[in-house]
């Protein structure tokens, strides 16, 4: 077995890979990212001031493949033989490639759901029966984060995986799945919604009499020094790692945040070592995490960070949409009529609207899906399902302090586009708190993710500098694609 190996891997996909001239052991079907992470290898990229990186906590990770550049080696399977290298994070540009001989799909349904966690597979039950369903899901698999979990969540029967299998079980023949998809924004064509989607170098056109934005909840990003560094990982990436792939982030992790439940169990679960550590300061490397420094002056030993200070909705598809935002329990969050519409014809569910159990995330889908029934004319009780939420009351998600006076500024990241805390606290201190002319002067929220990770961060900043409430803070729309997508195929359409 490899050093971070948690499992054992099929001996006949076994592959001999290559980083930087040197062969390693991988197997087929494994992104690169895993493969080399397996291998104990931490750091992949560094960024344009030359800070080494990983591929865990921020962006895509930029790699050269056989002499090609521009490949993003979270996403790509391992070959035999593939030669990979380091390539620098500000050179990253999507490789424009496309098959010029294919048409653009188009698909006409009477519900497009965007999102296939426990909200969306929710709404696709409740309506499929009378009307017809896209599923879009950017991921390769079905169940969003609960099926990143192999601890059993309450209100469910069994194992989180098999929870998700027994629900796809269910889909019937009104039901089309697109997996890998990423669905690049919501516009209005007549009587239907258009929603472009990307499947590789493929464009797919739906059409639909009704949206479901079920399109989850994104980590928190925490700030601390070098929080950059290779050995650093979002709560996410952790999960998919360990209960993918089968391998440890680490052999002595460090568990920072407010919410270091989220991940502990799962540790637990396979035997990693752990500390919880709720006031990082700094971590240190040569090429990745060595120690963690903690704002009392302890040094703590490990060879991995794990940052678990939970989730927020994610935004950008609502606010893309046409929706508006409140805040409220420490995140943004979607403003919803009676029948949880942002605006006539798009709804919202799940922890795209406030962050709760998986089960009451599939009850709200379920809701969703019968206020979708009953527009159509079927009858139907959404009362039921409104009761039943009512047991669950939505997480508050605590704000956590940024510790100005205790920590370097230029060596906290705020944005993984380097974009440190220094330059947007050095543009807030001069008297400028408008996002949207932050993003302007700093480039914050104007990289790959397009906000979703770092803009909250922004407007934290500005809160605590000024004392602003964060309710009186306006946060930029986002615009399409939402997605990072390659524009030559958009542009294809006819």
């Amino acid at each position: 077995m490899r050093p971070l190996d948690l499992t054992e891997k099929d001996p006949s996909k076994k592959v001999t890979i290559y980083f930087e001239g040197k062969p390693y052991e991988a197997y087929e079907g494994e992104k690169i990212a895993v493969a080399l992470l397996a291998n104990g290898i931490y750091w992949l990229t560094t960024s344009t001031e030359g800070r080494k990186r990983g591929a865990f906590y921020f962006g895509p990770l930029p790699i050269v493949i056989n002499g090609i550049k521009n490949m993003d080696g979270r996403k790509v399977p391992v070959r035999a033989n593939m030669r990979i290298e380091r390539q620098n994070y500000g050179e990253f540009q999507e490789e424009v490639k496309i098959d010029e001989k294919k048409p653009v799909l188009r698909y006409v349904v009477d519900v497009a759901i965007i999102g296939a966690g426990p909200a969306g597979l929710g709404a696709l039950l409740e309506v499929q029966e009378h009307l017809t369903v896209a599923l879009i899901e950017e991921k390769s698999w079905l169940g969003g984060d609960l099926w990143l979990k192999r601890v059993k969540q309450k209100g469910f029967d069994d194992e989180p995986q098999e929870v998700i299998k027994a629900m796809r079980d269910r889909f019937n023949q009104n039901v089309r799945v697109f997996l890998k998809t990423a669905a690049i924004g919501i516009f209005d064509e007549g009587e239907y919604f258009l929603i472009p989607a990307i499947r590789r170098n493929q464009l797919i056109e739906i059409l639909s009499k009704r949206v479901v934005l079920a399109t989850g909840a994104v980590d928190n990003i925490l700030l601390f020094e070098n929080n950059d560094m290779p050995g650093v990982f979002r709560r996410a990436f952790a999960l998919e790692v360990m209960n993918i792939w089968g391998v440890a982030p680490g052999r002595k992790v460090a568990v920072v945040g407010s919410k270091p439940e989220e991940i502990t169990a799962e540790l637990e679960r396979w035997g990693i070592d752990y500390v919880i550590v709720p006031n990082p300061k700094r971590v240190e490397g040569r090429e990745s995490v060595e120690r963690l420094i903690d704002m009392n002056g302890n040094v703590h030993d490990v060879d991995a960070v794990i940052v678990a200070d939970g989730r927020r909705p994610d935004i950008n598809p609502v606010t893309q949409a046409g929706g508006k935002l409140r805040f409220r329990r420490g995140y943004y969050m979607p403003i919803l009529d009676m029948n949880h519409r942002i605006r006539d014809g798009i709804y919202a569910a799940g922890s795209a609207v406030s962050i709760k159990p998986h089960y009451a995330n599939y009850l709200e889908g379920k809701l969703v899906g019968s206020h979708i029934l009953k527009e159509f004319g079927f009858e139907t009780e959404p009362c039921i399902y409104e009761e039943k939420l009512r047991e669950y009351e939505p997480e508050t998600v605590p704000l956590h302090r940024i510790e100005y006076d205790s920590m370097n500024l230029e060596d906290v990241q705020i944005c993984g586009c380097d974009v440190s805390l220094k330059k947007v606290y050095d543009v807030v201190e001069s008297g400028i708190t408008d996002l949207q002319i932050i993003k302007r002067l700093t480039h914050l929220a104007m990289g790959f993710c397009q906000g979703r990770f770092c803009l909250f961060n922004g407007a934290l900043l500005v809160s605590q500098r000024t004392g602003i409430d964060m309710t009186r803070i306006d946060l930029p729309v986002a615009r399409p694609p939402i997605k990072n997508v390659r524009m030559k195929v958009v542009a294809r359409r006819d």
